[in-house]
């Protein structure tokens, strides 16, 4: 895609979301009028093959589209659902799919069809995910998966789960990933947990009773799941966090129009440097966040791995949105704790990326044994 093709797309997927994305009656409830709205606009697929029904894109415009969607999209937790559905299920399936399972759901999943969900997180093992206990048995037909998966976002809504099950004693390579309809028996999804932000994604818990589940519904091999875990999370801590620099951008935005009309003590809050480097501080996150994705959607675009950038990105960008949110709650004052402003639901949203795709504690303990082992970047 040339440069002008990809502004034009940039612009129309910003026109689009300020269009169709922001009533704000779905701030804090799923919408299914909006998924079609964006099934129909084409951008669930935009990575996937065109024979999959998707655009085919680079992700290099892939990031600069979601950043963007992120900037016109104030409902957070809309656009969560959608990077959820597309960066580790869609994706998941897209690149170590057999052809039948490719053939069986990408072009529905691409439509918007089918919303896809990743089951990893569980109760118990928490951040280590290695010490998960869902297990799936081999039989002649296919595996028997039991056992339960925690804080699922999509489950609610979702038709398709990646779910990640141990299938032998060990070592870490002992999980396999399988591809799950809610349909088949022994899937019962919770109830809709209530959060404290991101209220339009629905979350919940999931649970496998003796689960039938095809051989042929195998991600990728028998116990190659662990590698498939590390890329998802290696996407999901680059791709799902895109968004939150655009959500930057926005909330900076309003801080500025801010700053320029607010007067006290006879002079513009922004002339005080207790403001104004507020504001300083979230341009510099915004530009050293991009400044990191720049290397990752190379490295992607490359066929190259990114596990430690990813780390580092999830590490960054989540803190830099959490204080932009935070310091535009200092700078609105008492109006950014009134529903009405919609600042305080920024930072609700916000607080909840130090925790998603790893905590951040999690990425520090990656990132210092990648230092430590003597690798470098």
């Amino acid at each position: 895609m040339s440069t002008n093709e990809e502004m034009q797309l940039i612009e129309a997927v910003r026109e689009f979301a300020e269009n169709n994305l922001n009533d704000p009656e779905y701030l804090e409830k799923f919408s299914p009028e909006m998924w079609e709205k964006i099934a129909d606009f084409g951008l669930l697929g935009i990575t996937v093959d065109e024979k999959y029904g998707g655009l085919g894109e680079s992700y290099r415009t892939a990031a600069a589209v979601f950043e963007n969607l992120g900037y016109s999209c104030k409902n957070n937790g809309f656009v969560f659902v959608v990077n959820n559905h597309i960066w580790v299920s869609q994706n998941l399936i897209y690149l170590y799919g057999s052809e039948q399972l490719k053939d069986k759901y990408l072009c529905d999943m691409t439509a918007g069809k089918r919303i896809g969900a990743i089951c990893i997180t569980e109760a118990e093992s928490g951040s280590d995910a290695l010490s998960m206990v869902t297990r799936a048995e081999k039989t002649d037909d296919g595996y028997i998966l039991n056992g339960s998966k925690a804080f699922i976002s999509n489950g609610p809504i979702a038709d398709i789960f990646i779910v990640f099950a141990r299938t032998g004693e060990g070592n870490n390579k002992s999980f396999t990933a399988f591809v799950v309809e809610k349909e088949f028996p022994g899937v019962k999804i919770g109830a809709d947990i209530e959060k404290m932000g991101l209220g339009s994604c629905p979350t919940s818990e999931i649970v496998f009773d003796n689960c039938m589940i095809p051989k042929e519904n195998v991600l990728g091999r028998y116990n190659f799941g662990s590698l498939i875990m590390t890329m998802a999370l290696e996407w999901e801590r680059c791709f799902e966090f895109v968004p939150h620099i655009g959500a930057m951008r926005r909330v900076m935005e309003r801080c500025i129009e801010h700053v320029r009309s607010r007067q006290q003590f006879g002079r513009p809050i922004g002339d005080y440097q207790a403001v104004s480097h507020k504001i300083a501080d979230m341009k510099v996150g915004i530009e050293m966040s991009r400044a990191m994705l720049d290397r990752i959607v190379d490295l992607k675009d490359n066929m190259k791995t990114a596990f430690i950038d990813t780390s580092i990105f999830k590490l960054y960008v989540s803190e830099a949105y959490i204080k932009t949110c935070r310091d535009a709650m200092q700078i609105f004052g008492g109006y950014g704790y009134t529903k009405e402003y919609d600042i305080e639901r920024e930072l609700r949203d916000a607080l909840a990326c130090s925790i998603y795709s790893g905590t951040n504690e999690m990425q520090k303990n990656t990132i210092y044994n990648f230092t430590t082992n003597g690798e470098s970047l």
